[in-house]
């Protein structure tokens, strides 16, 4: 042996026992294994929109993601504290995405709630139009102060019949002295002479076209979506600090747990001011009780005759976050504004390019549905035929100023077709505006629900490519598979009763919209398991036991991406959520089976055993 290799030898023995000593005396606190890994599995990564990886492990560091790959690779990872499970060939996903959650936490949509003695209080309904009136009347007259104002959420099914039956003077009678709003929804009301003139006492401008009067000028008490908007942010009072204490924070500690439990991760949609209180209380003061993440469209512009003001005293706060060390659990996300459409049994109705085909008076007296923006109900005005100074007047003005100042506008609420494409319409316009304060928008536009797709949306899509980057939809397959009733109207799937089996087949085109490329996610709203929706999606089967437009079916791969990574993508954050990939947040889902193997007949009776958000636990079932 020669004396070079003689040397070399001696030298690499040295570094050997140098480097074992190094690392023996490496500080605690400089060593960081994985805190879970997950091996022996289905991990469902979602990271590409076709053919995505399916590995067998993953390890967490922290709140994020540190590898994915196999059994060996992960395993050899593990250090003395790293919790191993073993997935036995289960599924483990990313966090599901709730994007209609509006109501995760309570008055999540405050704009139209019922409320006096400065309580959030229950719809008001009954079995009869005159029923709910003498309720009405029983609570201004027992359960209110002299002069305080009470604020009244009309069961939907009574909308329209009291567009018919009541006016400004069956509410003066009933109320002479309180203030009285009706909300038929959160774009239409009835409200009393007392009301309408503390509005106006309040700031909302008296010759506003959305103060409906008769040809004398005088009120009829009804109420276009800005004077509801109005009055139901500006006039009504904040609730009670007891309805914070004693409702609003156990009510939203109990709604966040179930999401994790149901293996949801996230949700986001409109959310009040009140909310924002809510969440941050939780964020500061119960931590865990904040058990996923709550990302807010702020609804500060919806319906809000004074938006420019708002903007300029708040200039733009997308994007603000509370965060610990989960990770960024409160950011807000967008602004808000009013829906142009209605939903299938309010007296709105869809806002649709094609008519019903069935006119039921009960339910919805028009044709097309009425423009919530507009007021079309009472004014007959379309958008399109608003003179300059009345879309200064709507939410068309506060999509413009959004823009301008860098607020992309989401959780917006838009069922019918004509809904769906003046949502393009608007988002087109208020990007070639000249005066934009910021250039380009941080995250997209998103709009809600997006049910009744005509061909003439796609067709105003597929003419303007601008589109595809700007905008996002979210389309609720619920809708059709489990149709609402009127039960006191004794009508039965109002969707159907009024738009037929063609209304039924136009809506949620799953597959068209994918095949056409139109970024879309199907929507979640409360807790419940993501899988059943996964089941709508690949089935279309109803309540009644019918296919409904089996052509419009995705496959379970493109429905599982639909729920995980588009959710995130709905946002503008597939680049931290909504996958399993190295450096994204650690929200995970582990279920009790392969939601890829099991039977899509039963694929919704599978269940979470365990949710991360941010690499720690919001759920665990002891059958783990």
């Amino acid at each position: 042996m020669n004396k070079l290799l003689i040397s070399v030898l001696k030298l690499s023995i040295g570094f050997l026992i140098y480097s074992n000593t190094f690392a023996q005396n490496i500080p605690e606190e400089l060593v960081h294994y994985p805190d879970f890994i997950f091996y022996n599995g289905q991990v469902l990564t979602a990271d590409a929109d076709e053919n995505f990886t399916v590995a067998q492990a993953v390890a967490v560091r922290g709140n994020r993601i540190f590898k994915v790959g196999t059994d060996s690779q992960i395993r050899r990872l593990t250090g003395p504290d790293t919790r191993a499970i073993n997935l036995n060939g289960r599924s483990l996903t990313p966090g599901f995405i709730y994007n209609d959650g509006d109501n995760a936490v309570p008055a999540g949509d405050l704009l139209k709630e019922s409320q006096w003695q400065n309580m959030i209080q229950p719809k008001l309904g009954g079995q009869s139009i005159d029923q709910a009136l003498v309720t009405l009347a029983y609570i201004v007259e027992n359960e209110t102060d002299p002069g305080a104002p009470v604020f009244f959420n009309l069961q939907d099914q009574w909308a329209a019949v009291a567009m018919r039956s009541w006016g400004i003077d069956t509410l003066d009678e009933v109320a002479p002295e309180n203030p009285v709003a009706i909300y038929l929804d959160s774009s239409y009301g009835i409200m009393n002479t007392a009301m309408i003139d503390l509005a106006i006492e309040s700031g909302f401008p008296a010759n506003h076209f959305h103060i409906d009067r008769d040809t004398e000028g005088d009120y009829t008490g009804v109420a276009g979506a800005q004077l509801v908007g109005f009055v139901g942010r500006e006039v009504r009072p904040w609730p009670d600090p007891r309805w914070f204490d004693d409702v609003a924070m156990p009510d939203a500690v109990a709604s966040l747990t179930n999401y994790a439990r149901n293996g949801i991760t996230l949700a986001t949609g409109h959310m009040s001011a009140p909310t924002m209180t809510v969440l941050n209380r939780l964020f500061h003061e119960n931590p865990k009780g904040l058990a996923i993440r709550v990302y807010p469209g702020l609804d500060f512009l919806r319906q809000n005759p004074n938006g420019e003001m708002y903007l300029k005293r708040m200039g733009n706060l997308v994007d603000f976050s509370l965060s610990d060390d989960r990770g960024e659990m409160v950011t807000i996300v967008g602004a808000s504004v009013g829906p142009h459409s209605g939903s299938e049994d309010a007296a709105a109705s869809l806002l649709s390019i094609n008519p019903k085909k069935n006119v039921i008076p009960d339910i919805s007296p028009n044709t097309n549905g009425y423009n919530r923006w507009t007021s079309e109900w009472f004014t007959g005005l379309s958008q399109g035929d608003l003179t300059g100074a009345q879309q200064l007047q709507t939410d068309y003005y506060n999509v413009m100023l959004a823009r301008q100042h860098g607020w992309n506008v989401t959780g917006i609420h838009n069922r019918g077709s004509e809904g769906i494409r003046l949502a393009m319409q608007n988002v087109a316009e208020a990007e070639k505006q000249e005066k934009l304060y910021v250039k380009k928008l941080w995250r997209p536009q998103g709009f809600d629900h997006n049910v009744d797709w005509a061909p003439e949306v796609f067709e105003y899509y597929e003419a303007r490519p601008e589109l595809k980057e700007l905008i996002r939809f979210g389309v609720s397959i619920e809708t059709f598979i489990r149709q609402r009733d009127a039960e006191p109207l004794g009508i039965k799937n109002v969707l159907e009763a009024q738009y037929g089996m063609e209304g039924l087949e136009r809506s949620a085109p799953l597959k068209t919209l994918q095949d056409k490329g139109i970024k879309f996610h199907i929507e979640g709203s409360g807790p419940s398991n993501p899988l059943r929706k996964i089941q709508m999606a690949v089935m279309r089967l109803d309540d009644d036991g019918r296919v409904i437009a089996p052509q419009e079916s995705l496959s379970r791969e493109s429905a599982f991406l639909a729920l995980t990574r588009w959710g995130a993508r709905f946002i503008g954050a597939e680049n931290v959520m909504g996958s399993i990939q190295v450096g994204h947040l650690a929200d995970l889902v582990v279920f009790d089976g392969d939601i890829m193997d099991v039977s899509i007949e039963n694929i919704h009776e599978l269940k979470p055993v365990l949710t991360l958000v941010g690499g720690q636990v919001a759920f665990e079932s002891p059958e783990l």
